[in-house]
């Protein structure tokens, strides 16, 4: 039973109930005489000197009495004749968490007969097992509450984040697409435009990670990237990738590869990537990022050079030097960035990823579309493919022609 933060807080005694007791002095009528006083009874507590010994339960009292001749027999003896001898007593001061792994290890008897309560050793009531599991569900539910508004106000700032470079794309380019899918609520997937005076700048980035870790890494990226763009300017992308770097591995504590291996070993597969508009050529600087282009001229996809370290991990040196690729841009170029979430996510007859060669073939294949259908070709092709299984990672692609 998994119990919430907030129960830690909360002690047994909340689920005290003050029912009758009895002694061993008691008989078994008496206690015939109580369970038919009281209908909605199920254990009746054995107490010797303020002290629990016992508990007697009502659906195995009231079955063993009926049996031919036992009221005859044992009216007049002792109550401890039909005493369970090991109830489950636990301290009015312990916690909801003990509790239930206490309950957990009685198995059903102490769900179904109930516990007993006492302070100091002194008897001072009952709870039941049922009133356990509605109030630890009834913590689970508000704390499920709790997460899914954190969740909600999280994807609100992260979409607020990524909003602002979208607007940007819709007011620069043309022929253009862009699909940012997070697995969970929240994604570790993030992108970034900005204009400059000769061009402009897309960054794209896959954390490690999804989900709430996800995007806390995305908020890390954000933070990297504002303040590489004040050290390195827009058109050197490979400087970008070695600031964001230095700057995730200083803020996570990850900058002597010699560390303790214990620590988090986080980061970020992106790629950054510069267009000139005036002199029509593209530079960018891969870390692990799959990108394609499509050249006018040619009818084969090619994929775009890309350095093998990651970006912030431990095993990537705090100067590392990322290399910077160019090319000349002709009418029609058709470049398409894409996070591991599409490539990596299987399907298929053979349970296998989608790859990079369908990706490949989908480009050559639908160039002739806009970027908008091409992206639709996409998607409606890796639905396809994932069929009925679960997405296993965020998704994101965007995708431009010259």
């Amino acid at each position: 039973m998994d119990i919430p933060l907030s129960s830690r807080q909360l002690n047994a005694g909340i689920l005290r109930l003050a029912v009758p007791h009895v002694t061993p002095d008691n008989n078994n009528a008496q206690v015939m005489s109580l369970f038919n006083e009281h209908n909605a009874l199920i254990g009746l507590p054995v107490l010797e000197n303020h002290r629990p010994i016992g508990m007697i339960n009502r659906h195995i009292f009231l079955s063993q009495m009926s049996r031919p001749f036992f009221r005859e027999l044992y009216d007049q003896k002792s109550c401890i004749a039909f005493m369970d001898k090991s109830p489950l007593i636990v301290d009015a001061d312990a916690g909801l968490e003990y509790l239930s792994e206490r309950v957990i290890e009685t198995g059903d008897k102490a769900v179904t007969e109930g516990f007993i309560l006492t302070q100091q050793g002194q008897y001072i009531g009952i709870g039941l097992g049922i009133d356990l599991i509605r109030t630890v569900s009834d913590l689970q539910a508000k704390q499920h509450l709790q997460i899914m508004q954190s969740l909600e106000y999280a994807r609100i700032i992260q979409e607020s984040m990524l909003s602002r470079s979208r607007n940007t794309i819709e007011q620069t380019l043309e022929d253009w697409c862009l699909y940012w899918h997070p697995r969970d609520c929240v994604g570790g997937d993030i992108y970034a435009f900005q204009r400059s005076e000769n061009g402009w700048l897309m960054v794209l980035a896959d954390c490690t990670g999804h989900g709430v870790p996800g995007a806390f890494m995305t908020f890390i990226f954000s933070s990297a990237l504002e303040k590489a763009l004040t050290l390195a300017p827009a058109e050197a992308p490979e400087q970008l990738l070695s600031h964001i770097n230095q700057h995730i591995k200083q803020t996570l504590s990850q900058v002597h590869p010699s560390a303790d291996r214990s620590q988090s070993n986080d980061g970020c597969d992106a790629i950054a990537l510069y267009v000139d508009t005036h002199h029509a050529q593209v530079s960018w600087a891969s870390a692990r990022m799959h990108a394609f282009m499509l050249s006018a001229e040619a009818d084969h996809v090619v994929a775009l050079e890309s350095c093998r370290k990651g970006i912030g991990y431990t095993d990537t040196p705090v100067d590392y030097q990322w290399q910077r690729y160019s090319a000349p841009l002709q009418r029609g170029d058709t470049f398409l960035l894409v996070s591991d979430g599409a490539t990596d996510q299987p399907g298929g007859p053979r349970d296998i990823m989608f790859g990079k060669k369908r990706i490949q073939s989908l480009l050559a294949q639908h160039r002739a579309l806009p970027m908008s259908g091409l992206s639709d070709a996409l998607l409606k092709a890796l639905k396809s493919w994932q069929g009925q299984q679960a997405s296993r990672d965020d998704m994101t692609w965007f995708g431009f022609r010259w």
